[in-house]
């Protein structure tokens, strides 16, 4: 994966042209092909021919500042999905802030360290590679979906030649009659039937599937008799290898056997791997993926519809931002294995220490968003006080001297000067300025908007 990225191309935007040189020769050193540009309209003109992998952005430029860029070039289908790294010298949290609101995918301060911009950009290239595999995944699944709806109507207009067909078919196969009885069954691999074929043959569906398996294929067997219509459906079931599979199942119409009774066929497939795609994707779409609590755009989504309950009702809402202090250094001393950990170890207390009903996000590298329904302030700031003290003791590294880590937290809550015609937005800036409080404070601590 290291090597592959290394052919990528990276576009370097900066006004000073040391910079740039310098930028451009530890990039190119290290197998990158490089492209420059000195200006906001030479950037957007680059990036549309270059093409690159990577846009290393600074914020600072004459007539159109890297923010602005950096919006220009989200707005653009051809080259939205090329990944922003802001590198600048500005440091203070709203710039940040406003770096990722601008769309920016992370946010690099100068003085850098070469291995800490390296090691960004590999890591950045490696899951835009990810995010492209999952998006050929997708249309290889719907390319799928397309190949199967296609065969259902070949089946339907092939209905006169169905056993042919069914013994062509893979998996399995089964002819099921109105009461459920599997009076045939076609196994190509029995190892993924429930049971061996000799205990489910002339059985009753029920008697060999766990009872909710056993209820929707038996509903869908049905509604197959009594529409005339293809049914497809999906279950999960333990199979004889003792392993769990999920299963497609296809169920159409048959003529009805010699004593009148009604009969479907039912054309099994084995689509474990499809489920666990779609699963893959639906979780990178939601999740932060070092630690597995909801990321930030699908934070705002679920926060987003609690502000407007908690307007709507009347409800109390409180939000949350938390900072861990001095992460950089931390990172820097112990290395960024030991700082995913610390990040993962935090992620596991705050889980601990909040409630069900909470909704916990990754908002940047080292800052977590905590929204609390039905919470006003004083609650919040209770939890608060326990967060601090629950996370007193870490950040200790096996072997070596303890690191002690704290946090600082900003409290923001819905109130009479927050409703309607406000939004989610204004309580996260709030919220960021009682953080922005808290770090200047001293650190440690936490401090809500609007208190002194």
């Amino acid at each position: 994966m290291e090597q592959l990225n290394r052919q990528a191309r990276i576009l370097i935007v900066d006004d000073v042209p040391e910079n740039r040189t310098l930028l451009e020769r530890i990039l190119s050193q290290n197998g990158y092909q490089v492209g420059t540009a000195d200006d906001g309209e030479a950037a957007l003109r680059s990036a549309r021919t270059f093409l690159p992998d990577i846009i290393l952005l600074d914020v600072h430029m004459p007539v159109m500042d890297g923010y602005q860029v950096c919006e220009l070039l989200k707005e653009s289908d051809t080259i939205r999905d090329i990944p922003v790294l802001f590198i600048s010298a500005l440091d203070a949290t709203e710039d940040k802030v406003r770096g990722f609101q601008a769309g920016g995918e992370d946010y690099i301060s100068k003085p850098f360290q070469v291995e800490e911009v390296l090691a960004r950009i590999d890591s950045h290239l490696s899951i835009r590679r990810l995010r492209e595999q999952a998006q050929n995944a997708n249309r290889e699944l719907a390319a799928r979906v397309e190949e199967l709806t296609e065969t259902q109507r070949l089946l339907h207009e092939r209905e006169s030649k169905l056993n042919a067909f069914i013994r062509a078919l893979p998996n399995l196969s089964f002819v099921i009659d109105e009461n459920g009885r599997q009076v045939e069954i076609m196994a190509q691999e029995s190892y993924l039937l429930p049971t061996r074929i000799e205990k489910m043959k002339d059985r009753l569906i029920r008697d060999v599937y766990p009872i909710d398996v056993a209820s929707a294929l038996m509903d869908a067997v049905s509604w197959v008799i009594e529409t005339g219509e293809i049914q497809v459906i999906e279950y999960q079931i333990k199979v004889v290898t003792g392993e769990k599979h999920w299963f497609e199942g296809r169920i159409a119409p048959m003529e009805k056997n010699r004593d009148g009774c009604n009969q479907v066929v039912l054309i099994v497939t084995e689509i474990s791997d499809r489920v666990k795609a779609y699963r893959d994707v639906q979780r990178q779409a939601t999740q932060d993926s070092l630690t597995e609590c909801f990321n930030r755009r699908h934070f705002v989504e679920l926060a987003n519809a609690e502000f407007g309950r908690a307007i709507r009702y009347r409800r109390p809402l409180a939000l949350m931002i938390l900072d861990v202090d001095h992460f950089k250094e931390y990172n820097d001393r112990h290395g960024h294995p030991e700082g995913d950990q610390l990040l993962l170890s935090l992620v596991d207390g705050l889980r601990q220490s909040l409630r069900s009903i909470d909704i916990l996000g990754r908002y940047g590298g080292d800052e977590f968003i905590i929204l609390m329904p039905e919470t006003n302030e004083i609650e919040a700031a209770k939890v608060a006080s326990r967060l601090l003290e629950s996370t007193a003791g870490m950040g200790k590294v096996s072997g070596q001297a303890s690191s002690p880590i704290t946090l600082s937290v900003g409290i923001a809550a819905v109130g009479d000067d927050l409703g309607a015609g406000h939004s989610i937005e204004a309580l996260i800036k709030r919220a960021d300025e009682a953080l922005y409080k808290a770090k200047a404070d001293g650190r440690n601590c936490f401090r809500i908007h609007g208190h002194s």
